[in-house]
């Protein structure tokens, strides 16, 4: 091959000439056995290109280098920090970075361009973990559904740590088909009934287990509005959950264990067709005797009144 003085190229040349230079610069860098002085110029050369000041001449440029394999780390982190619609074509498919530069990358680049790293063919555990991490619900939504993206149980735990609260990202999850089924088991109390009757079927979770996981789901939700509601929205709330056959005695256990007393008298006063005051009244303040009078009115067991008197005093104390 000739010498080419790439160093004069962009003299005098204008934004269109210099975005067709900028085509060209991927040629120099895939041919094989480019003489060292020609490689160095083209390597100056694509830096100059990568902070050009017109936006046609990045992207081309980050289109012509991004299946090359030694282009310069400078130039390659230029291009992964400009602009979205330079910057994700070339993420998508470079190779030139390491494990230590992606992990860097996911938390410096914009929110668009985490998105085409998660859409990546080639990805490790690492940076399925960095993504699941740091991304938002559209980042961890697109390396859900990236079939080469590594499902492995410390990437998932990743995901529903992240993502607890966002079932519909979780919802996708629980589609995977390469789950490990401690995955798919966690995965239980937090999907929706649909996403939990697949998880079922996937990973044969026998029934009584599945009914276990639903009813632990469905006191979660219960638990979350509870904490929601102010004192005063309580009855309404409390006999919602009364029509839906939902006010159940491991409701109100767990309730206390949350921490709900005002939940609990309201309920209390409910089953036990008391006056709300009367039942806050012997649950704070009097005798033992009145109050396991009023437990079994409400339908408690000994044990369970043992259990809830333990808890009440507890909450007292705190």
């Amino acid at each position: 091959m000739a010498q080419i003085d790439l160093g004069s190229l962009l003299t005098g040349q204008d934004g269109a000439a210099r975005a067709e230079l900028a085509q060209k610069v991927g040629v120099l860098f895939s041919t094989q056995d480019l003489p060292s002085a020609e490689r160095a110029a083209a390597e100056a050369l694509a830096y100059h290109l990568a902070k050009d000041t017109i936006e046609e001449v990045r992207r081309e440029l980050s289109l012509a280098v991004r299946d090359c394999k030694s282009l310069p780390r400078e130039t390659a982190l230029r291009i992964a920090h400009d602009i979205d619609s330079i910057a994700c074509s070339f993420l998508e498919v470079t190779e030139v970075f390491s494990e230590e530069d992606w992990q860097q990358l996911v938390m410096t680049i914009s929110r668009g361009a985490r998105v085409a790293v998660a859409r990546r063919t080639s990805m490790s555990e690492g940076l399925a973990v960095a993504l699941a991490e740091i991304g938002d619900a559209v980042v961890g939504e697109t390396l859900i559904e990236n079939r080469f993206a590594p499902m492995s149980e410390i990437v998932c735990g990743s995901l529903i740590n992240r993502f607890e609260t966002s079932n519909w990202v979780l919802d996708k999850l629980a589609e995977r088909g390469d789950l490990a089924a401690g995955v798919g088991i966690r995965l239980m109390d937090k999907v929706s009934a649909a996403a939990r009757a697949k998880l079922v079927g996937r990973y044969k979770i026998p029934d009584a287990a599945a009914d276990a996981i639903a009813t632990e789901a469905e006191h979660a939700a219960l638990l979350n509005s509870i904490r929601a509601t102010e004192t005063s929205r309580l009855l309404p709330l409390v006999q919602r959950i009364d029509r839906n056959g939902k006010l159940t005695d491991a409701l109100l256990l767990k309730s206390l264990d949350d921490g709900s007393l005002a939940f609990f008298e309201v309920a209390l006063s409910e089953r036990a067709r008391m006056r709300f005051e009367k039942v806050r009244s012997i649950i704070r303040r009097e005798s033992n005797g009145a109050m396991s009078e009023l437990l079994a009115t409400a339908g408690f067991t000994a044990d369970q009144i043992d259990d809830i008197k333990t808890k009440i005093e507890a909450l007292r104390a705190a």
